[in-house]
């Protein structure tokens, strides 16, 4: 398979073949790109950002990130069950909202700070 890397500014065009001992990558300038083209290859992973729905007439999502990257077999999962959620506010940037999502040591984290609806201010417009 050929990918480009985007680990760093080099967008090495890497090509990866999967051999029973393992994932072969060349065309890497740093070690970096050898690491991400077997990740890529063997187990594809993804930073997750979405939106949750509040409820609140003022702010009616909130958007939520990942703290790292999630495998992505579990990325529909893990988008279902944050469309299917509703939080009442005010929520803090950086605050948990899941932990440990499906035992993959992934936690989805507020990416915005939303005051209370009755406490809106002129700023927080």
């Amino acid at each position: 398979m050929e990918i480009v890397c985007i680990t760093c500014p080099n967008g090495c065009r890497l090509n990866v073949k999967v051999t029973p001992r393992g994932a072969v990558v060349t065309g890497n300038k740093c070690p970096r790109g050898e690491a991400y083209g077997r990740e890529e290859a063997t187990e594809p992973k993804r930073v997750v950002t979405a939106v949750v729905r509040t409820g609140s007439p003022q702010w009616p999502c909130v958007p939520v990130r990942t703290d790292r990257a999630v495998p992505k077999k579990l990325i529909l999962r893990l988008l279902k069950a944050l469309y299917a959620m509703q939080v009442t506010v005010p929520v803090r940037k950086g605050e948990a909202l899941l932990r440990d999502f499906a035992g993959a040591g992934v936690n989805v984290v507020f990416s915005r700070t939303v005051p209370p609806a009755e406490g809106r201010t002129q700023e927080a417009r």
